[in-house]
């Protein structure tokens, strides 16, 4: 339930800024444009709020049961159940997890991607400087959904899942010597 919720936050940043691009491919004129985005970007930045602590949760659940199941294994209970059990316990949060973060990071893709949309109309101009100077503001407001002031996207959820797959291998390998 807790992951559907949040899955459901991501999901209405990700249209907010959908609508918001649409608007402003609609736009004949500036003006609006930008007191909307800043909207825009005070929604999302409180969706990111909303969000921190239900991933910490779920984060920190998920090594609660790695850690868990690599103990099993090393002290090899004999009921084999539970591990396999853990095991789809912990695989399940990963993949949730990593869907979800996933979005998040499809969500800041969007929101970065709204200056080039705003530059790259004209608004009946040739040189506009109002709009460059719209443009500047877009790109300076570093608007987008944030954990913790730490900004999510593709290369860090990459560095994240190797980091996990390589303690997943290396921790039980390196507590079960003797």
């Amino acid at each position: 339930l807790m992951w559907e919720l949040c899955y459901t936050i991501v999901d209405f940043c990700g249209v907010a800024i959908d609508r918001y691009a649409a608007e402003v491919m609609g736009a004949e004129y500036l003006q609006g444009l930008i007191s909307r985005f800043n909207v825009l970007s005070a929604v999302v930045r409180r969706a990111g709020f909303v969000l921190e602590m239900p991933l910490l949760f779920m984060t920190q659940s998920d090594i609660v049961l790695v850690a868990l199941l690599a103990s099993a294994f090393l002290i090899q209970v004999d009921i084999r159940w539970i591990e396999i059990s853990m095991g789809f316990s912990a695989l399940l949060w990963l993949v949730l997890g990593f869907a979800l973060f996933s979005a998040v990071a499809v969500v800041n893709l969007k929101m970065d991607k709204l200056p080039i949309l705003l530059a790259a109309r004209h608004f009946g101009q040739e040189i506009d400087l109002s709009k460059q100077c719209a443009v500047m503001e877009l790109q300076a407001s570093d608007a987008g959904l944030k954990m913790f002031n730490v900004r999510i996207d593709r290369k860090s959820i990459f560095k994240v899942v190797c980091y996990v797959a390589v303690l997943s291998v290396a921790l039980p390998t390196f507590l079960g010597r003797d």
